[in-house]
């Protein structure tokens, strides 16, 4: 995790991400990164953050070892563009569900309803999802700005009896055992059922109104 000379920094979601120059390489050279970045994930169903080598990141997207390091200066690197990138997909969920729901309870409850109908269609980036989120929960946490802005604002609508001081450690709370509920056993996706019950039990501990809470998970 440390910046060198020959880094760029372009801002999303209010977050800088790290990448190495690619010259003259354009569209090229963000295909390799994306490339890169899929290998990674995908090992990761697999094995730990630890295990990766740039030699079996490149033999996994079917580049040279050279490459590698045309991109990313380390594992340790591309494992944080990883990250970068599947928040930021994450937070585009968020995105997408703000345009469809007024109310900020809401959208806390149905993004991970949302999250776990995509894992049962697609287990195996799940499994490397959660792999890759818990490898840094704190760096997780700390990119999660949507979470917290919701938190907030479910205080202000009175939809969550919550301090504003609570804030940040219900936010890691609720970031922790949506992470858990969603990597379940590690061998099948959650069931819709254990997502809503995770929920309201994450919820009402932030003392949730249930009437609304209730309504909001029916479906």
């Amino acid at each position: 995790m440390h910046t060198q000379s020959d880094k760029t920094f372009t801002v999303k979601n209010g977050a800088s991400v790290k990448t190495k120059q690619t010259g003259s390489a354009g569209g090229k050279g963000a295909r390799a990164q994306e490339a890169l970045l899929d290998a990674g994930l995908e090992l990761l169903g697999e094995m730990s953050p630890r295990e990766l080598t740039a030699g079996t990141i490149c033999i996994a997207a079917q580049m040279k070892r050279p490459s590698f390091y045309t991109y990313f200066d380390s594992v340790d690197d591309l494992l944080d563009a990883m990250i970068h990138r599947e928040i930021d997909r994450l937070e585009a969920l968020y995105d997408a569900q703000e345009t469809k729901n007024k109310t900020a309870l809401h959208r806390l409850a149905r993004i991970p309803l949302n999250l776990a109908d995509i894992a049962r269609r697609d287990a195996a980036r799940l499994k490397s999802v959660m792999t890759l989120m818990t490898y840094d929960p704190s760096f997780t946490h700390s990119r999660m700005g949507n979470l917290r802005r919701d938190l907030q604002a479910s205080i202000t609508e009175g939809s969550l009896a919550l301090e504003k001081d609570q804030v940040d450690v219900f936010a890691r709370v609720y970031l922790a055992g949506i992470l858990s509920l969603l990597a379940h056993d590690g061998k099948k996706p959650p069931s819709r059922n254990d997502v809503k019950n995770g929920l309201q039990i994450l919820l009402l501990g932030g003392g949730a109104d249930a009437a609304a809470l209730a309504h909001i998970l029916k479906n």
